[in-house]
């Protein structure tokens, strides 16, 4: 979760930031998020491929890349995400602040790849799109120094505050789409047709995917990319809350 505090000064946040941020009723500042700047001796090696490539598309795009990273370009390295209590104000241009409070935003798909080498974890990289009601998307990756921990808290926030809203969506007999899966007061339709929740035996999460398992059958009712399930933390808390549930009756009436 992130620090009770912002980072840097009061002053570093701008007049217009803080003017927006208390319109949409955001509540305290918690951290300001910058871009991630790259490692000097890295740009210096790709700066030298990128010569040596020149003469192909791929040596000139490294050479782009380079004079477009925080390091060397000021635009790049002015933007800022600035996260309160109750929302976020993403700067990209600085005359442009745009407000993403929890509940305005409609979905936030998680997209995370972990590199491995012969066993060795070579790294994560990771993509979180946020979509506001009005069609606003925003993307959120390693460009940001400490973008995992902030696009983690976004997705959690956002959850949470479409929570109410699904629950009551399925006491009023609706159902809730998460992908190729939709939930139900009564149980769960994937792939291979609907099950009721108590043949649910549980909801695992491996390499990746969400899978349903149904009691008694070693192969999963259904199997998802848990990057093409939008909100993913509501799609946990509600399957769970459903699952305890697991008879006639309110969903509220149990957590």
């Amino acid at each position: 979760m992130p620090h009770d505090r912002v980072r840097t000064s009061p002053e570093a946040i701008p007049a217009n930031v803080e003017r927006v941020a208390r319109a949409a009723r955001l509540g305290r500042p918690l951290r300001v998020y910058q871009p991630k700047h790259r490692n000097p001796v890295l740009l210096v090696f790709m700066f030298l491929i990128g010569l040596l490539l020149s003469w192909l598309v791929i040596g000139l795009w490294l050479i782009w890349e380079i004079f477009h990273t925080p390091n060397l370009s000021k635009s790049r390295a002015a933007r800022r995400v600035y996260l309160y209590e109750h929302g976020f104000v993403l700067v990209e241009h600085p005359e442009n602040p745009q407000v993403y409070p929890w509940d305005a935003i409609d979905t936030v798909f998680q997209k995370i790849v972990t590199t491995r080498y012969n066993g060795i974890n070579a790294g994560t990289k990771y993509l979180y799109t946020i979509t506001r009601h009005d069609g606003a998307t925003t993307k959120l990756t390693v460009f940001w120094d400490g973008g995992a921990q902030l696009g983690a808290h976004i997705n959690e926030r956002v959850s949470a505050a479409l929570l109410p809203g699904a629950v009551a969506a399925i006491e009023r007999g609706q159902g809730i789409q998460f992908g190729d899966m939709t939930l139900t007061r009564g149980g769960i339709a994937g792939k291979h047709g609907p099950v009721t929740w108590a043949e649910v035996s549980g909801i695992r999460m491996m390499s990746g995917y969400v899978h349903v398992q149904v009691r008694g059958k070693r192969r999963p009712q259904s199997t998802s990319a848990a990057a093409s399930l939008p909100n993913l933390p509501l799609f946990l808390a509600l399957t769970d809350r459903l699952r305890q549930v697991g008879r006639p009756g309110p969903v509220t009436g149990r957590r």
